[in-house]
């Protein structure tokens, strides 16, 4: 076995005894090692949970665009455009109606005048009747002559004033209802005419606004992709960022490591099978020491320098994290105002219940309509009476103007009230037609009137209201995703948020950090003779420290100071070692 004793000369180390003071210094280094590990660990395990959140809150947001534009939205639109259309409809044939309603009262109206002429035409009928009694009684030679003819006016007189009557009557129950019919119309429409007249053009406002979202919502899928991308990538640089917490750890190990076999060899034992005579245990304390505070230095820059990046790339994560957290509120939430989903909803109720009052207040229109047809019949029956009358009349004014003409001067009364009677019953058959004209002018309105599209449209109300539930749900379904995601983003955005920036601010501990290794370098200084008084050590002990590294930076520094030394930093044969070790440059935290 070769002797692997060096004869060399002692550096003076100062009065420290280095046995002594060596468990001290691993001690010191053990201590920011611990909690550099527990840091990271911290730090890892922060960022880890933030980019699980951040995924999470991603796969929301990237799932909403084919929500948005999917068969399901598709469907509701078509139904919304059918309900919409359907509306401006009706919205504009209530405005076309004031005018028909108008136009109805307008005629039951125009036959009050005809009709009051015939109550004045049989008012006098009657007291010709009256007179003609009165004037016969007065001929006692003829009075039985003239019995057939007064008792028959009186007859038909009051035939005729039953019939005019009854005729005036039902013309003004339908004038009055009619006319509470128009009254109605113009209340309700007062009442929603702002509501009919915005109805529509909310609708179109909401689909548009919903048609708006599904457009940025595709065009924000794109951008939400690669913002994603942005976001992985910088996670993976964080974490990779964050391998400085391994690999000094490791490299704090190591000199630990390497303190601790040369207080072995100070003790007389024999790490790494190797053996130090006492005469070469001070060069091999110096030469150890200067080793392993080159190492701490290197290790502290690294550290300095690595820390600073990864708490930069932590900073970077949390701004982009935020932005892309801000820009995804802001395009779907609308600052608080609802979403255009949600507006569109209730929008689309509220139109529901307009047009369902709508669709009521037509029915009575309807109805009303119809009645006015089937009360024109029965007055027309009135009118036949009168028509019937008015023949009776003629021809009992003819027998009379005969039998006055056989008295000749004692008919002369008589024949007078037979013109009289004449010519109020050539009245009454005009008087009757005039009214009857009227009267079939409002039937022909109020047929057009519920032939008209309103009448169609208000019994597909019923559908229509359908539809718009459908549609709705539809919409809803999409809404609740969206909320789902816009609660996900509220909650874990924040929780994101909060964890990147405890990461962040858990980095902004190195500097106390490697303030704690240098002051073990510092130590260690104390130990390591003045600068160019390094003395060579053992080749053996080299190899042996140097087979202990996972770092390539410490195997740099390790050669430099060797080839200080001028020794042999690794023989042949040993490089299988040292290459074996190259892969642990890469760990991951």
């Amino acid at each position: 076995m070769p002797d692997t004793s060096l004869n060399l000369p002692v550096p003076d180390t100062g009065t420290l005894d280095a046995a002594a003071h060596l468990p001290g210094i691993i001690a010191a280094l053990a201590a920011p090692r611990q909690e550099i590990e527990a840091a990271f660990l911290a730090v890892g395990q922060e960022l880890g949970d933030a980019a699980a959140l951040l995924d999470r809150i991603v796969a929301a947001f990237e799932a909403l665009p084919r929500d948005l534009d999917g068969a399901e939205m598709q469907e509701a639109g078509a139904r919304l455009g059918r309900f919409t259309g359907h509306a401006h409809e009706i919205a504009a044939a209530f405005a076309r109606e004031r005018g028909d309603v108008q136009k109805l009262l307008a005629a039951v109206s125009a036959a009050t005048h005809p009709v009051e002429d015939l109550h004045r035409s049989v008012r006098l009928m009657g007291i010709l009747s009256v007179n003609a009694r009165i004037v016969a009684a007065g001929l006692s030679d003829a009075a039985d002559q003239f019995d057939v003819f007064t008792t028959d006016i009186a007859e038909l007189s009051k035939s005729a004033t039953a019939a005019v009557t009854a005729f005036a009557d039902g013309h003004m129950r339908l004038a009055s209802a009619v006319q509470r019919a128009a009254d109605q119309f113009t209340g309700f429409e007062a009442a929603h005419r702002e509501r009919l007249e915005g109805l529509a053009a909310s609708l179109d406002q909401g689909l548009a606004a919903v048609a708006e979202r599904q457009r940025l919502s595709a065009e924000r899928s794109a951008e939400t992709a690669r913002v994603s991308q942005e976001m992985a990538m910088r996670i993976a640089s964080a974490v990779m960022a964050l391998q400085v917490g391994d690999s000094t750890r490791q490299r704090v190990q190591h000199s630990e490591e390497a303190l601790a076999h040369l207080a072995g060899w100070l003790a007389g034992e024999t790490p790494h099978g190797l053996s130090v005579a006492a005469e070469d245990r001070p060069s091999l304390t110096a030469a150890v020491a200067s080793l392993q505070q080159a190492q701490l230095r290197g290790t502290i820059e690294a550290f300095g320098h690595e820390t600073r990046e990864a708490e930069h790339a932590l900073v970077e994560l949390a701004a982009d994290a935020s932005a892309a957290i801000t820009e995804c509120r802001r395009l779907y939430d609308d600052k608080g105002g609802g979403t255009p989903i949600a507006l569109l909803g209730a929008q689309m109720r509220e139109a529901a219940l307009l047009l369902r009052d709508c669709a009521a207040e037509r029915e009575q229109l309807d109805a009303l309509a119809t009645a006015v047809g089937d009360m024109v019949e029965v007055l027309l029956g009135h009118v036949e009476a009168v028509q019937e009358i008015e023949a009776n009349m003629r021809l009992v004014g003819l027998n009379a103007a005969v039998k006055c003409a056989q008295l000749g001067p004692r008919g002369a009364a008589l024949s007078v009230i037979a013109a009289q009677l004449r010519e109020l019953t050539g009245e009454l058959v005009p008087a009757a037609r005039a009214a009857v004209t009227q009267l079939g002018e409002a039937v022909s309105i109020a047929r057009a009137f519920t032939a008209g599209s309103t009448g169609r449209l208000a019994a597909e109300v019923g559908e229509l209201e359908a539809e718009a539930t459908t549609a709705l749900g539809l919409l809803e379904a999409v809404d609740h995703r969206l909320g789902e995601a816009l609660a996900t983003l509220d909650r874990d955005g924040a929780e994101a948020e909060t964890l990147l920036a405890t990461a962040s601010h858990g980095l902004s501990r190195h500097a106390g950090l490697a303030e704690a290794l240098a002051d073990a370098e510092f130590d260690l200084a104390r130990l390591a003779p003045a600068a160019g008084e390094t003395p060579p050590v053992m080749p053996d002990v080299l190899r042996a420290l140097r087979r202990g590294y996972s770092m390539e930076a410490e195997r740099r520094i390790h050669d430099d100071f060797a080839a200080s030394l001028g020794a042999v930093a690794e023989p042949p044969g040993d490089s299988a070692d040292s290459a074996s070790t190259d892969e642990d440059d890469v760990l991951l935290f």
